[in-house]
């Protein structure tokens, strides 16, 4: 019955409102992604972006605006099945999915995600986290490139130079993500290089500080061509180590690097970080709850440069609807005609080279 009502709902013959959340696309057969075999790699793109497409469409279909979640990083204990309710309710169309090694060289849980639910999550692959990407950031450049690759993944991960604990990782307890890789280091340039020559995009961790951004700044000059996402637009954590970033300087490069692209994931507006005890979210009109004047302005002169991401991991799944009310704030302070770009057409267009 669900199929029936897909393709009645493509052809326009389904009343948009009797849709519910199962109309979108099957649900996985399985909650547990590893009772399933591994997807076969390289990945079969074409068949794979029929399915994502359709599910956008059919979202659309039915009224609900499709989110393209750019930059998570789960695991194989993620209960598939749950999580494809959730993510039919709050109108994510895609997630970006990352695998997280947990010390065990290159993760295939995109992998078993994709094959147990092909409608539903974008093969990224591993990021670079702590603990290899710390122990040899070399080697593990090597071996990401040398996956993306072989296995077809249609983008990296989030690879991070300058790291600050998270707030759940400081109610953990756990202070070593406090970390710095130079984005000039040997690991750097292998990154720029090779996002490059393949033309596949790579997403960066990197703190607004003004120390860091000459670093980041003669990269992007020495490699024009590597597809670059700069991770949490205006998430600054400690505000008294920056003095150039703001609105004005996001433009300056934008302008000037035209491969340069930016994630929105930012925390609710009341949040405050609680290693600075100040509120990170610089872009946040924290008296209406939506985006400032000038941020919005920004985004919406050049919406195909800016993504909605959630930055999902598995300590902090019970704030999945909470971040995608953060992200639909951002697109509802934005003007109608660019919020579609913003959601989901512009990654789209990084990933694929194409419009949809």
């Amino acid at each position: 019955m669900n199929l029936i009502r897909t393709l009645l709902l493509l052809s326009g013959l389904f009343p948009t409102w009797l849709a519910v959340a199962d109309d979108f696309s099957p649900m996985p057969s399985v909650s547990r992604m590893t009772d399933v075999a591994k997807a076969a790699v390289p990945f079969d793109l074409d068949i794979l972006k029929r399915n994502w497409g359709q599910r956008i469409v059919v979202m659309r279909s039915a009224g609900v605006m499709p989110i393209i979640d750019i930059e998570s990083n789960l695991g194989e204990e993620l209960d598939l099945q749950a999580f494809a309710h959730r993510m039919d309710q709050e109108g994510v169309a895609l997630i970006a999915f990352s695998g997280i090694a947990r010390g065990r060289g290159w993760s295939d849980a995109a992998r078993y995600a994709v094959a147990a639910d092909p409608w539903r999550y974008i093969p990224a692959g591993d990021g670079g986290l702590p603990p290899d990407w710390k122990r040899n950031p070399t080697g593990f450049a090597k071996v990401s490139k040398e996956r993306i690759i072989s296995d077809g993944y249609p983008m990296m991960g989030e690879y991070e130079f300058r790291h600050y604990p998270s707030p759940d990782q400081i109610q953990r307890g756990n202070m070593e993500r406090d970390e710095y890789l130079p984005i000039d280091s040997p690991a750097g340039h292998q990154l720029f290089q090779f996002s490059e020559e393949s033309g596949i995009s790579f997403q960066i961790h990197q703190e607004i500080e003004d120390q860091y951004l000459p670093q980041l700044e003669k990269m992007l000059a020495q490699y024009p061509k590597a597809k670059v996402i700069w991770c949490h637009l205006a998430q600054m954590r400690y505000q008294a180590r920056n003095t150039v970033y703001g609105p004005d300087y996001v433009r300056k490069l934008i302008e000037q690097y035209p491969n340069l692209y930016f994630d929105l994931f930012s925390g609710p507006p009341d949040h405050i970080y609680p290693g600075s005890k100040e509120y990170p979210g610089k872009y946040w009109d924290r008296t209406t709850g939506k985006l400032k004047p000038e941020w919005a302005k920004l985004i919406a002169d050049h919406p195909w440069r800016f993504m909605t991401a959630l930055d999902l991991n598995p300590f902090i799944m019970q704030e999945f609807s909470r971040k995608v009310g953060m992200q639909r704030a951002v697109l509802d302070s934005l003007p109608v005609p660019v919020r579609e770009i913003v959601a989901y057409k512009a990654a789209w267009k990084l990933l694929f080279n194409e419009e949809i």
